[in-house]
């Protein structure tokens, strides 16, 4: 009896299904800031911690995992420095560091005594309720781009945004930037399961990407923009790269055109996003015209209803700030390189130690977020967290570079699939806060599938005559 609850927790697979619901729900302007969340969240926190202790005891399954010892050790690095930092808040580390580590050691962390056939089932069951979730908040978010709805429900020292307002359309999503990544996300799941599903499934999966396309655009996300374009350009290149087509091709060819081929997609695809910004604002203005003759409204000029943000909206400033953010970052580096201040002691850390840093003093607000991944991990763990993060970013990369390639047709596509499913938020790491610290839908899609991957490499079986000649890998 206690080996079958042993294993059911262990395996998880129903744990990864309400964490996931759990923390989509988290960023859905509907449940943010809600104390009935507050409270779900203890629960969550809860049963993650039960599927961790089950883990340990079946901890030589879960050993080898790429990488793991080196997130065991930052999370080590996190907890030392919250405590050398707990003058400036502790309660609060402690629930960021509860989050990683069951993102690290559930949902990262994998059986390595199951096949990749397990973790296909798994997916199967991640990627519908990711599907459905995406849909259902693309259509509300066009329903309230064409009434132009919005509600700004303020909450403390900062607000809950949803429907279409300052040129972009949030939807029901608490940013937009996120939204428009998960839009990426929800198009590359549509793609990889189109072939899978029903004649009468397909005609959804084919909405939903037409669906999530107009999101994007009517988001007016750069971050995603460039999350767009780096996903086209790498599935493209992969994907063409091991096309029958050029298979008997010298392998320095094959290269140069799937170069090419991934080059055209991307740019057509920039030309895709902002040709459907262009319409849609004509129907903006149509509608608005539309509204004044039949309201007998005599303004002419046309309201600040179009889609798209100004240079004036971003402070004439290209990096809408971050620049700015990432200096006060550096500056707040300097005070503790070795082991950081903490991602949850920014504000109180900078107020006492600088308070004319930008962070804490300029003319918008408090940032209690670098903006950057990487640059969180740098501020909140100093060196000692930088380098095991590193390090587990080294091992993983071994293995992506050993293996990747020499798979077979078959195994190259889902390990492709897998790589698209957590690229796009591997981008978006580059211009907000997300996957270390965040619980956030985000951070499980990257450590999910980043997981599924080094499964599906570790299981890969090396064969070095295929060295001279990688894409030539077939059995």
């Amino acid at each position: 009896m206690f080996t079958k609850i042993s294993n059911f927790f262990a395996n998880a697979t129903w744990f990864k299904c309400i964490y996931f619901i759990f923390v989509l729900l988290s960023f859905n302007s509907l449940f943010a800031l809600r104390s009935g969340l507050s409270y779900a969240s203890y629960a969550v926190a809860l049963l993650g911690g039960l599927v961790v202790l089950f883990r340990l005891m079946h901890f030589k399954k879960y050993i080898s995992v790429r990488g793991i010892l080196w997130l065991v050790l930052f999370c080590g690095s996190y907890l030392l420095s919250a405590f050398l930092t707990r003058q400036y808040g502790l309660l609060e580390n402690i629930q960021a560091l509860v989050w990683m580590v069951i993102q690290f050691f559930v949902v990262y962390a994998y059986d390595t005594s199951k096949s990749t056939e397990d973790d296909k089932k798994e997916i199967n069951i991640l990627g519908w309720i990711f599907l459905g979730y995406t849909f259902i908040m693309a259509v509300a978010a066009i329903v309230m781009l064409v009434t132009d709805y919005n509600n700004y429900r303020p909450v403390g020292e900062t607000a809950v945004i949803s429907g279409f307002l300052w040129n972009r359309l949030w939807g029901f999503y608490t940013d937009p930037n996120y939204g428009a990544v998960f839009s990426i996300v929800s198009m590359v799941l549509s793609v990889a399961f189109f072939k899978a599903v029903k004649k009468t499934l397909r005609v959804f999966v084919i909405v939903n990407i037409v669906l999530q396309i107009l999101y994007l655009t009517f988001s007016d996300s750069r971050t995603a923009l460039v999350a767009l374009l780096v996903t086209v350009f790498a599935a493209v290149f992969l994907l063409a790269l091991r096309a029958k087509k050029f298979e008997n091709k010298k392998a320095a060819v094959q290269v140069v055109i799937s170069l090419a081929l991934a080059l055209v997609f991307a740019v057509g695809s920039a030309v895709v996003i902002q040709g459907t910004q262009k319409a849609g604002n004509a129907l903006k203005v149509l509608q608005y015209e539309y509204s004044v003759k039949h309201q007998g409204d005599a303004t002419p000029e046309i309201p600040d209803t179009l889609i798209g943000r100004t240079d004036s909206d971003m402070n004439n400033d290209v990096s809408n700030r971050r620049f700015a953010i990432w200096q006060s970052g550096l500056e707040i580096f300097k005070t503790s390189p070795i082991t950081g201040i903490t991602f949850r002691n920014y504000i109180p850390y900078a107020k006492e130690n600088l308070p004319n840093t930008y962070i804490v003093h300029n003319d918008f607000g408090y940032f209690a977020s670098m903006h950057n991944s990487f640059v969180d991990v740098f501020v909140s763990q100093g060196i000692v967290g930088i380098l095991f993060i590193l390090c587990f970013i080294v091992s993983v990369l071994i293995v992506f570079f050993r293996y990747f390639f020499r798979a077979t047709a078959e195994e190259y596509r889902y390990n492709t699939f897998l790589l698209l499913m957590f690229l796009p938020i591997l981008v978006s790491m580059l211009f907000y806060s997300e996957t270390f610290y965040m619980n956030t839908g985000g951070a499980f899609l990257f450590w999910s599938f980043l997981g599924y991957l080094m499964h599906a490499l570790n299981k890969s079986a090396p064969q070095p005559k295929l060295l001279a000649k990688f894409t030539e890998a077939k059995r």
